[in-house]
């Protein structure tokens, strides 16, 4: 992933992680102070090209709500971004009469953050791994989802990325919060275009695309793709 695209993903990520505190306790406060600047200091790693050094950062905010949560076998454990996701895991483990506590989302972001990271050092299936883990606390994040779909994407699995990218949409529709929620129904929607191309849906594909404009004129990437599905249109059409 180009540098810059790297930076744009980390700053829509970090702004719901300070939004969203769970704990409202001083020591709690500050743990989570703690824990964010690790992972503003790994992400800095990350985007200056030093992945390694960055997963040491990241490894280190996993493991500490690992450690605090070893013991936790009765109740099931979310990480949310905002109030309306909370809601959601807690209705859902209320239907399935579970009790469910509501944890920091530094938890699952360390966990994508380091799947980022492992992608750039080409260990693929291990940032699945990563990103599985951060779907497990946070199953309605659109981001995560997106970033799966998109290894799925890279091994040509057009039917399992096209329906991740589609749990995607549905999420950000729902649950993303606002200050993110048009950045991330883009980034399922240019997903779920790129996947129509490769299974040659061109018309759909272009709807797809035509709606991220519509959401952003200025999306450059959706506007470079749309260009190619109009010439591959074309194209076909003088066949």
């Amino acid at each position: 992933m180009k540098l810059l695209q790297k930076i744009l993903v980390l700053v829509i990520l970090l702004l719901p992680l300070h939004a969203w505190p769970q704990d409202g306790s001083s020591s709690g406060a500050n743990e989570d102070k703690r824990l964010i600047q690790l992972l503003d200091d790994g992400s800095h790693l990350a985007t200056s090209g030093k992945p390694n050094q960055a997963i040491e950062y990241f490894e280190k905010v996993a493991a500490s709500y690992e450690e605090k949560f070893r013991d936790e076998k009765t109740r099931l454990l979310f990480c949310a971004r905002w109030s309306v996701e909370s809601l959601r895991y807690l209705l859902e483990a209320a239907n399935e009469k579970r009790n469910a506590k509501i944890v920091s989302s530094n938890w699952a972001y360390a966990y994508y953050l380091k799947a980022y990271s492992l992608q750039d050092l080409g260990r693929v299936s291990e940032a699945k791994v990563m990103l599985e883990r951060a779907l497990a606390l946070s199953p309605r994040n659109s981001q995560f989802l997106s970033e799966l779909a998109s290894i799925y994407q890279g091994e040509k699995n057009w039917t399992t990325a096209l329906q991740t990218y589609q749990l995607a949409e549905a999420a950000a529709r729902e649950f993303s919060p606002p200050q993110v929620k048009d950045a991330e129904l883009s980034r399922a929607w240019r997903g779920i275009g790129f996947v129509l191309v490769e299974q040659n849906r061109l018309d759909a594909a272009e709807k797809m695309y035509r709606q991220c404009l519509e959401l952003n004129k200025n999306d450059s990437i959706a506007l470079k793709e749309l260009s190619y599905v109009l010439n591959l249109k074309a194209k076909k059409g003088d066949q």
